[in-house]
């Protein structure tokens, strides 16, 4: 019987091998081609874009530095729900909602906005790497929107380092991290805008306005300069649609300090809007001659006082001048009203006053406005 002798396949594979290099030593053309087809050329030179990419180098360093303090914070709360077409049947049912946060002590200490966790059932911490904690209140500052939460645990955690927001500039760099949408760890990139943005609402207190593309669930987030510092904590946006516009506003670092300072005084505590009851303004001349107040004097002049009010309990008066307000200094209205903010209710503002061209400090409690009855 005769033996047939197959040709094993490596053979194949020798020749093929073989016959590859000698059409790149004979063809070099083809070779060309061939090494072009399976290359990724760039079409414009790293040397062509080298301070683009110094750019592009500092925000990856910003996110990497970032993603170890940013948090998601994800809420739950019981909220009736009505049928919409059939009237008076309702249900009780759990609502998810998610904002974002940042660790400012290796202790776990979290900041967010206070509307963030506001008649939150269960708040829940979501670090970057996965992990999920139970978080525990620590206090809050209503009118301030801002709130301190606790990660329950021994291990040590990665803080922010928190900027001076007095040094930013208009067209400085501003970054922001956070959870739009519920998008964990989401970067975005604009500018500062506006530094000191006033009468935004009822808070009094400055914000700054940036381009940064801020959404629902970035509430909470911070604000970031282009060396990975806090500047801001993420409040609200202005725009018609509920989505980001292009005109978003943070709360300035230097004064989320002061109120965690306050905070960190009534732990356990929401501390809640308080009002002064005080109508005042910056003198004009007229007033500045017959009051005794000298030209170079910067306050408000107050010019009506609300009955039962804490300023009338203060012992505030009609034609007092304030200069000052816990130790700072008072431009103008929206000055007193952000240290009276800052105070809350059931705190004690201290002024510093002129009266009859007499300096004088006061000690004011503010308490709730109890309104009088007529006969």
């Amino acid at each position: 019987m005769e033996r047939k002798h197959s040709i094993p396949p490596v053979v194949y594979i020798n020749f093929a091998l073989v016959f590859v290099l000698l059409v790149a030593i004979f063809f070099p053309e083809i070779r060309s081609a061939v090494t072009k087809l399976f290359a990724s050329p760039k079409p414009i030179s790293a040397s062509k874009q080298s301070q683009a990419l110094q750019i592009q180098s500092s925000f990856r360093n910003v996110y990497r530095e970032a993603q170890q303090f940013v948090v998601s914070i994800r809420t739950k709360k019981t909220e009736m729900i009505f049928h919409p077409y059939a009237f008076g049947e309702s249900r009780e049912d759990r609502i998810s909602s998610i904002g974002s946060g940042f660790i400012i002590d290796e202790r776990g200490f979290v900041v967010t906005n206070y509307h963030v966790i506001k008649n939150a059932e269960i708040i829940e911490i979501i670090m970057s790497d996965g992990r999920i904690f139970p978080a525990r209140y620590v206090g809050s500052h209503e009118r301030a929107d801002i709130a301190l939460l606790k990660i329950p645990s021994e291990d040590k955690f990665t803080p922010a380092f928190l900027g001076n927001s007095d040094e930013i500039e208009v067209g400085d760099w501003a970054i922001a991290v956070g959870s739009p949408y519920g998008l964990e760890k989401t970067f975005t990139v604009g500018v500062v805008s506006a530094k000191s943005r006033e009468d935004l609402d009822e808070t009094g207190q400055t914000h700054i306005q940036t381009d940064t593309a801020i959404n629902p669930g970035s509430s909470g987030g911070p604000l970031l300069n282009i060396y990975g510092e806090v500047v801001g904590i993420n409040r609200m946006i202005r725009s018609s649609s509920g989505a980001s516009a292009g005109i978003g506003f943070a709360i300035p670092i230097n004064y989320a300090k002061r109120v965690l300072r306050q905070i960190e005084q009534n732990v356990g505590q929401n501390i809640r809007p308080a009002t002064l009851g005080v109508m005042a303004t910056t003198p004009l001349p007229d007033h500045r001659r017959s009051l005794g107040i000298p030209n170079d004097a910067v306050g408000v002049l107050v010019y009506d006082i609300e009955p039962n009010s804490a300023a009338e309990k203060g012992g505030l008066r009609r034609y007092d001048f304030i200069e000052g307000a816990n130790g700072l200094s008072v431009r103008h209205i929206n000055d007193l009203r952000e240290q009276v903010g800052l105070v809350g209710l059931g705190g004690v503002l201290r002024l510093k006053i002129l009266r009859d061209t007499q300096e004088m400090e006061l000690s004011i409690p503010l308490v709730e406005v109890t309104s009088q009855k007529g006969k």
